[in-house]
């Protein structure tokens, strides 16, 4: 566990739980219900939506919770963990929705849940703030049908949104139906599928997913300061009008980052793609070439090696130079999915990355 994750639990005190193997959904729900009943301080139900995570093992769900506590305050929210092992035959990248039948007979023999519910109470800004999280291992047939499972646990007419941490949800996948987002990461998933086909498939499957409902790509989230601080080097008449003759565009960085930032400057831009390089990393660095006036201009922003900082700088023929650096923040993977969980609507933006994304895989 990180330290921010040590911290943010130390935050955290816990003023209920229960446990229970191979129960009902209905049974799950009445000890949620016993447990605030029983607390006087959680009387007062503060969530602002229902945030249902998908996840493939107890060490996934524990990490997706420290996520949670970490926003404490920020996002109340009631949690579902969907604790759901992949079909041996499916695939991998189903999220634990729909297959293509009910299950093997030997499926249905050992199909249940195992349950585990508890409330929590964080200090924020003198007063006491409460959320839920419900762990729910699913076994067997009930993986096929995780809509039904979570379905009794949603906050009516609360958004309700569903994080998949490092996969993607198949076509078919009954949580699409009742979400309304979807938080993904591009560049978990494409870590996890490895190089070649499996990889180059992410961003078009994303693409089509965000024709669906709106999607929230953490990859994407993260590059905030990347963009910020690019766009901010082109401020002002000295800097401005290096942006009508761009020569090359170099992004460098993990593969869903790397498209997505190199897609995003080729769109607002209007960059030819042929005029973008990318290339892979470790951590994610953009420089623009530009020429204005017979006089060469380097802008660049980079992330040097394990260092939690970002540098920015300007350098033109003949001066001006400038540089900074921005202090990257700690609790990272809160803040992406807080903003996340602040963002109901169609990221257009995103969406025209995403698009500029493919043209450049398009052409590599």
């Amino acid at each position: 566990m990180s330290v921010a994750a040590r911290q943010a639990r130390a935050n955290v005190t816990t003023i209920g739980s229960w446990e229970g193997d191979d129960v009902s959904v209905s049974a799950v729900e009445a000890a949620l219900s016993e447990l605030r009943r029983h607390e006087q301080r959680a009387a007062v139900r503060t969530s602002v939506l229902t945030l249902v995570a998908v996840v493939p093992d107890d060490g996934a769900a524990s990490a997706a919770l420290d996520v949670v506590y970490d926003l404490g305050a920020r996002h109340p929210s009631r949690t579902i963990v969907l604790v759901v092992e992949a079909d041996d035959d499916s695939d991998d990248d189903s999220g634990g929705g729909a297959g293509e039948d009910g299950g093997e007979p030997g499926d249905r023999q050992h199909s249940g849940i195992d349950a585990a519910a508890s409330v929590h109470v964080v200090e924020h800004g003198g007063r006491a703030v409460c959320f839920e999280d419900v762990v729910l291992r699913v076994r067997g047939t009930a993986r096929h049908h995780l809509d039904s499972v979570i379905e009794p646990f949603a906050i009516p007419d609360l958004p309700l949104v569903v994080w998949l941490p490092a996969r993607l949800p198949a076509p078919g996948d009954p949580l699409l139906a009742v979400a309304d987002r979807i938080v993904v990461d591009s560049r978990a998933v494409a870590g996890a599928g490895g190089p070649g086909g499996e990889r180059s498939s992410v961003l078009p499957r994303i693409q089509a997913l965000a024709r669906r409902l709106p999607v929230t790509d953490l990859s994407w989230t993260r590059l905030a300061p990347w963009r910020s601080l690019l766009a901010g080097l082109f401020e002002g008449p000295v800097y401005s009008p290096f942006l009508r003759e761009i020569e090359e565009v170099e992004v460098v960085g993990n593969y869903g980052p790397r498209y997505l930032l190199g897609g995003w400057v080729s769109q607002r831009l209007r960059v030819p793609v042929t005029r973008v390089r990318l290339a892979p990393a470790d951590h994610v660095s953009i420089t623009v070439t530009a020429v204005h006036r017979h006089r060469t201009g380097v802008f660049k922003v980079a992330r040097h090696g394990a260092e939690r900082v970002i540098h920015s700088s300007i350098e033109i023929d003949g001066g001006p130079s400038v540089s900074q650096a921005l202090r990257m923040r700690h609790q990272w993977p809160a803040l992406a999915l807080g903003d996340a969980l602040t963002r109901m609507g169609r990221d257009e933006v995103y969406c025209e990355a995403l698009e500029g994304a493919l043209r450049l895989r398009a052409v590599a």
